[in-house]
């Protein structure tokens, strides 16, 4: 399982949810980042290992 963890504005990172694969945490870490704008990752739950940090920023146009 891979959860997705949001940085809160204390610091502290809150899990949202949690999937079977990799690839659909990555991409809903990275579709949540940019809709809200704030950082999230990806952790694999087993070894609690950090998969990937997605910083949310604007898309410059």
């Amino acid at each position: 399982m891979y959860c997705i963890e949001r940085l809160d504005t204390g610091g502290q990172w809150i899990q949202e949810i949690c999937f079977k694969t990799e690839f659909k945490a990555f991409v809903n870490a990275r579709t949540k980042s940019r809709a809200t704008l704030k950082t999230y990752r990806v952790v694999h739950a087993t070894w609690n290992q950090v998969v990937t940090v997605v910083q949310g920023s604007a898309e410059p146009h």
